[in-house]
């Protein structure tokens, strides 16, 4: 987890879309171009190595900004796209993200693969309520591609029971994407918060309950 994820505008009641709710109280954000950017994507699917709008602070103002979805240093033999929540402190290719460089990569949806009577059943998984996701995320400059983008890595932690369901199969089973409830957003993107005990407690479980998930296909494994 997680190998997708997709976009879809969300209209609220009172005529107003979620995402553009969301930053509203945010200074100087584009909203013209946040609109436009969604309106793009609407309905797309995002796969490792793609391209994706991600929320990060920079010059002490959160931007909206495109990064590459995944990273692969030297010593991997393949693109790294979730890193596990669990290892942002205990591991040094990850330790400086998790201090400074910490992000918020918005989505509508994800999707997981179940493993069923010998094939792979494609599921959608969303909010219940309707909202947005706003994933963890953690991003960096990759000094050795010089790639002009920079990538962003999505935190995953131990699923909750319909996740476990869901996933389980692959090296990684039993995972989901960490998901930030508002009351973390401008904590989670504040360099200046670069403590451990201050940061872990803002990755928080959400329950079987908070999910929708509907099969959409049958298809081979891709990734």
């Amino acid at each position: 987890m997680c190998g997708r994820f997709g976009y879809t505008l969300v209209n609220l009641k009172d005529g107003t879309q979620k995402w553009v709710r969301m930053v509203q109280e945010w200074e100087n954000f584009n909203f013209a171009e946040l609109e436009k950017t969604f309106s793009d994507h609407s309905m797309s699917e995002i796969h490792p190595g793609a391209k994706a709008p991600i929320i990060l602070n920079q010059s002490s103002r959160q931007q909206l900004l495109f990064a590459r979805w995944g990273v692969q240093p030297d010593w991997s033999p393949k693109l790294i796209f979730n890193t596990r929540a669990e290892k942002l402190f205990s591991s040094n290719v990850w330790e400086k993200s998790a201090k400074f460089k910490r992000c918020i990569v918005p989505c509508s949806h994800f999707y997981e693969w179940k493993s069923e009577n010998g094939t792979k059943v494609k599921y959608k998984i969303s909010p219940k309520s309707g909202e947005w996701f706003c994933f963890a995320g953690i991003w960096g400059i990759d000094e050795e591609t010089k790639d002009s983008l920079p990538w962003f890595s999505i935190l995953t932690q131990e699923g909750n029971s319909l996740m476990k369901s869901i996933h389980n199969s692959g090296g990684n089973k039993g995972r989901q994407p960490v998901h930030l409830t508002e009351d973390d957003w401008n904590e989670w993107l504040d360099p200046k918060i670069i403590e451990q005990k201050n940061i872990h407690p803002m990755i928080k479980q959400y329950t079987s309950e908070f999910l929708k998930a509907e099969p959409e296909t049958s298809e081979p494994m891709l990734f």
